[in-house]
Formats: structure tokens, sequence, C-alpha cells
């Protein structure tokens, strides 16, 4: 026989809602002590076309230039390296915010076309890295006669 409390919420039911609404709430209402930048990070990176050639700007601000390396094949370009903690003095202290990543970084884009990677230039200057690469020549069908023996 069917009991007037059917269908309705269990206590426990009732309970883990109003836990989430408190934390929830709490959640909302203060904002966090520390923010941190994520544990891994990647250099922002823009590309751009001209007819001739590919140039890729990096924003590598902090890494010493002897810290960084790029790999180019065909089709692929890769940058990587380390930016080292910068901290010119003992300090201690309680951190608010930090977003600044330092420690080691890889970031790999695929290229729209294939690059000439034997005249591959690469510029370093406060903290930009801008490489050039020059596109390379469109590869030309070879048609080639095959004698059988008979």
């Amino acid at each position: 026989m069917p009991s007037f409390f059917d269908g309705w919420p269990s206590n426990t039911d009732i309970m883990q809602s109003e836990m989430s609404r408190l934390l929830d709430y709490m959640a909302r209402s203060k904002p966090p002590t520390v923010r941190f930048s994520p544990s891994i990070w990647q250099p922002a990176i823009d590309i751009y076309e001209t007819a001739v050639e590919f140039i890729i700007t990096v924003d590598l601000a902090g890494v010493q230039e002897n810290d960084i390396e790029i790999l180019v094949d065909q089709k692929s370009f890769t940058i990587r390296g380390e930016r080292k903690k910068a901290q010119k003095t003992d300090r201690r202290g309680i951190y608010y915010q930090m977003e600044i990543a330092s420690g080691p970084f890889e970031k790999s884009i695929s290229l729209p076309a294939i690059v000439d990677h034997t005249r591959i230039t690469a510029f370093y200057e406060n903290g930009i890295v801008e490489v050039t690469m020059p596109k390379a020549k469109a590869r030309q069908n070879i048609n080639i006669k095959i004698e059988m023996d008979k």
C-alpha cells in the first residue's frame, strides 16, 4: 500500500542538496586567497604568411636565448626551452597571486604548407623570437619510362 510520503525526497537527498547549495554559496562569496598559473605553460605564438614565406613570432619574455631550441621539419614547427625562476633577492612572504610561469615549455604547431628548412632564419630580441621560413618550391612530377625484358 503506497504511503503518503512516497515520491517525496528522502532525508539523504535533502541533506545532499543543502550541502551542495552551501558549498556553491561559499565558493561564490569569497575569492580564493592565492591564484596559481597553470603548472605547464606554453608561449603565445603568432604565425602569418606572405607570398613567399611563413613568419612565426613567439613571446618568450624572461627566457634566455641559450635556453631556446627550435625544431622545424617540412610541415611542423616546435619550440621548447626553459624559463628559469627570476628572483633577484631572497623574498619571504605571502603570495596573493602567481601568474608568471617558470620551468620547461614546449609548443608544436603544424605548418599550412611545406617549408624549405635549409633557408630558415631566426632572430631573438627583448624576449621575442621571430622565425622566417621560406615556402618550399612545388615538387615536380617526373615521368619515367620502364623498359621490360621480353
